[in-house]
């Protein structure tokens, strides 16, 4: 019982069941074929002694025959069943069990027997009385074999029926005891497999009507705890993908909405423009009015790149993946982003030449633009900003389980061959690992009013996904900031 109790298999189980039943068939089959060749054994014991009893029997009438009428053949048949009982008491029966107390006994009658018979036919040939006598002691000498030769009969006879009730015995408490055995490992089988399963089996059908709750069901059984971590396995993803799909509802539902939005405050944002351009052309510069009037042309240009932005986060447009040289789409970038650098700020460019990245130019351009613009507003008025690039066999191992770490797409279809990797570093303010989850929803920021509106970094991870890409955020709070793109390289099509 110890066993069952100890870590193992089914499969140990099982076999182990099926060893304890084989070896207690095997050893109550033993038992049986040692039963059936001891009595095997007593059956010719008795054939022996029955064929001894029959010798004497008819060495005894030949003996009569000889008394009553004296014929000389009658003497000789006597002497040749006397020669086959002798025959058989020392060829068949001498060395059973049986007859090893009456051994001496049958030895010694019957050899006082054959000297009263005598060895020549003419000691009888006398008339008198000494012959007489002898006679009388030849029929006493027979009787004693025949009575010998019948109590033995009759004990082996018995002992032979009592061996047979016994094995009789032995066969109905061999199956009793098979029965016992076998509902004892089926109860045993039954607790180990079946209680298992059925309570996994209710906890599924749990899970069919509505709970993604982890399966907790202790098991010594490899199996069985292999079975529940896969189910877990399985759970873990499908409320992942319940989460995906909700997610990508409510943002479906809101490209519609933002994208209505931002068509509606295109026209009046426009009319503001507008009027304000022609009253900046009547109001001279300098004066307090035409500054007011500056205040809101340039809040007008700011607001129509918010919904710029809105309506890009909305807009589904084609991919169209070409062959880009990453080193001018860097240099491009930096350009676009030229009002946002100042001399506190050095920006470091580290970037292979002649590396080619096939990917989406104006997306891959809108994904470094947020990164870069990201790390710029992480930094309190001066730090450094580092931008490399370089070509990776692969993608190398990532701590998936630090808290100040965030990997975005799949990191394990992107690692199956070359990858172009971007990293873009910075030494802010950096992010708490809190916050570092929420970072991708759309519209979470940890700006100010007014310094943005939470859709940069939610727009790269959509961005990188197209590509094919993933992203590794590390970041330690008040050390800084390092995103880490991994593209798949041009040589993957080949």
């Amino acid at each position: 019982m110890e066993l069952f109790k100890s870590p193992s298999s089914l499969r140990r189980k099982i076999t182990l069941g099926y060893i304890i039943i084989g070896g207690l068939i095997m050893s109550l089959a033993s038992m049986a074929f040692l039963e059936l060749h001891q009595m095997e054994t007593r059956i010719h014991s008795v054939s022996g002694i029955t064929d001894f009893l029959n010798a004497v029997l008819e060495l005894r009438r030949y003996e009569k025959n000889f008394f009553l009428y004296g014929q000389k053949s009658d003497w000789e048949s006597n002497h040749e069943w006397l020669n086959q009982a002798e025959a058989i008491l020392f060829d068949r029966i001498m060395n059973l069990i049986g007859v090893a107390g009456k051994r001496t006994e049958l030895i010694r009658h019957m050899t006082r027997y054959r000297q009263l018979m005598g060895v020549q036919y003419q000691t009888w040939s006398q008339s008198d009385v000494t012959l007489m006598t002898r006679k009388e002691q030849v029929r006493q000498a027979g009787k004693v074999l025949a009575t010998i030769a019948e109590e033995m009969a009759v004990a082996e006879k018995i002992y032979l029926s009592q061996t047979l009730e016994r094995h009789q015995k032995m066969f109905l408490l061999a199956i009793v005891l098979l029965a016992v055995v076998g509902w004892i490992m089926g109860r045993i089988l039954a607790k180990v497999i079946t209680v298992p399963l059925q309570n996994l089996e209710q906890t599924m059908q749990r899970i069919a009507q509505g709970e993604t709750n982890r399966i907790d069901l202790e098991s010594g059984d490899q199996e069985i705890r292999s079975l529940i971590q896969a189910f877990n396995r399985m759970l873990l993803e499908l409320s992942a993908r319940q989460k995906q799909m909700v997610r990508s509802e409510k943002l479906a539902s809101l490209g519609t909405m933002l994208s209505g939005v931002a068509h509606e405050l295109n026209n009046p944002l426009s009319n503001i423009a507008t009027s304000c351009q022609i009253l900046m052309e009547e109001i001279p510069s300098g004066s307090f009015h035409r500054e007011l009037l500056d205040q809101i042309d340039s809040q007008t240009f700011r607001a129509r790149d918010i919904v710029r932005s809105l309506l890009d986060f909305a807009r589904d447009q084609p991919f169209q993946r070409q062959s880009i040289l990453l080193e001018g789409l860097v240099q491009e970038t930096l350009r676009l982003l030229r009002a946002h650098l100042v001399p506190e700020i050095t920006v470091g460019v580290r970037v292979e030449p002649d590396l080619v990245v096939m990917a989406d130019r104006q997306r891959l351009q809108q994904a470094l633009l947020n990164l870069i613009k990201n790390a710029l507003d992480a930094l309190p008025g001066c730090g450094e900003i580092t931008i490399t690039s370089r070509y990776l066999s692969h993608v190398p191992d990532v701590n998936t389980g630090s808290p100040n770490l965030l990997v975005v797409g799949n990191l394990a279809a992107c690692a199956m061959g070359p990858v172009v990797e971007i990293v873009i570093q910075d030494n802010g303010t950096g992010i708490e690992p809190a916050l570092l989850p929420r970072i991708l929803d759309p519209f979470f920021t940890t700006k100010e009013t007014g310094k943005g509106f939470g859709l940069g970094l939610f727009v790269v991870h959509k961005l990188i996904e197209e590509q094919g890409g993933c992203l590794v955020i590390d970041s330690q709070p008040g050390s800084g900031s390092t995103f880490q793109m991994y593209l798949p390289h041009p040589s993957r099509s080949h």
